[in-house]
């Protein structure tokens, strides 16, 4: 049997955590921070929105010397002409965004971890996280360095590969990226979450996402992001999209305190910016989603010939559906894709998670 932990057991105060994290307490002004750099205060507040934080206000001391370490490092490779001032912020937006949303994710982990296995409410479960989570801060970090050296071999992989055989670019006016994408959607969410106790609704979004997150890349794909009720995944070829989302639809039917899903799929030409995929395609695919009969994957007529054709392989069948009137689209004929005769495959056991 666990014993409880102590929030007491240790002072868990943001200023200890300011010195472990930023080298003390703030003793610099955005017009320091210019100085010292001869830059302008402007670009100081550039770098500083673009972290996602609010603009210093004159004469406010916020910074520390690691924060002003690092925006020379910024500037000064700005100033080298390496990059210009756009690809700059946009770096900087990137990182900040993407660790705003994962020391978010590491808190609530973690609280609910206390709070699970020492039976605490929300409030002390936070209490003693705070306290504790500097236990982590060693490991999170070196993870973290691991984890995004691991993702850009695989990106530069990828990237190696897919111009090695494209060749010269085929029209100017065409995206560059062809991809098979999709979206999973829970079906009669909203309603649900009005009338499910708190509790049961938590552990259905996290049920949903923790399957998503590991039938997707385990089919070979790759989760563009998840919206609430919803999943976007992608994959580099048609192949592996079917793959992905009949894998996954299969999954999510077989559980028994799931919400019924429903399914698009569309392969086309798309661009990717600040981490997010764009194009007509990724449209077409979240209107199409919405009008999937339950339980029922479609996709478009374009890809539904492909798929008619085996290029996806011999397994994948499709039918025309009722023409349906999509928001901003217009009237198409969506077609549904069955599997048949696909070999068995393995799941991995998500139930033990």
């Amino acid at each position: 049997m666990h014993n409880t932990p102590d929030a007491g057991q240790s002072p868990s105060t943001t200023g200890s955590y300011r010195k472990i994290l930023l080298g003390g307490e703030p003793t610099l002004s955005a017009a320091d921070i210019a100085a010292r750099t001869e830059t302008p205060v402007t670009r100081v507040n550039s770098y500083w929105v673009a972290m996602g934080f609010a603009p210093a206000v004159e004469g406010e001391v916020v910074f520390t010397t690691q924060d002003l370490k690092a925006y020379q490092r910024w500037s000064d490779l700005i100033d080298s002409g390496r990059i210009d001032l756009q690809t700059g912020l946009s770096l900087v937006r990137a990182q900040a965004h993407i660790t705003d949303r994962l020391v978010l994710w590491q808190m609530e982990a973690l609280v609910d971890d206390v709070a699970r296995r020492y039976t605490l409410d929300d409030t002390s479960a936070r209490l003693v996280t705070l306290d504790k989570f500097r236990e982590f801060l060693p490991f999170l970090e070196e993870e973290l360095i691991y984890s995004w050296k691991r993702q850009l071999e695989s990106i530069i992989t990828r990237v190696d590969q897919e111009v090695s055989h494209r060749g010269r670019e085929r029209e100017t006016n065409s995206f560059p990226l062809i991809r098979t994408l999709g979206f999973v959607d829970m079906v009669s969410y909203t309603s649900s979450s009005v009338s499910l106790p708190e509790e049961d609704l938590v552990d259905l979004i996290d049920q949903f996402e923790t399957v998503c997150r590991i039938v997707i890349p385990s089919a070979g794909g790759r989760v563009v992001k998840m919206i609430g009720d919803a999943v976007f995944y992608i994959a580099d070829d048609l192949p592996t999209g079917l793959r992905v989302v009949t894998e996954l639809m299969q999954r999510l039917n077989s559980m028994h305190k799931m919400l019924p899903v429903r399914a698009s799929i569309v392969q086309g030409a798309v661009f990717s910016r600040s981490g997010d995929v764009f194009g007509p395609p990724v449209n077409l695919a979240s209107r199409l989603v919405d009008v999937a009969p339950v339980g029922q994957i479609i996709t478009d007529g374009e890809t539904a010939g492909k798929i008619a054709r085996g290029e996806a392989g011999p397994w994948y069948r499709v039918s025309a559906a009722k023409e349906a009137d999509l928001r901003g689209v217009g009237r198409v004929v969506p077609f549904q894709v069955r599997v048949e005769d696909r070999p068995p495959v393995e799941h991995l056991p998500i139930e033990s998670l």
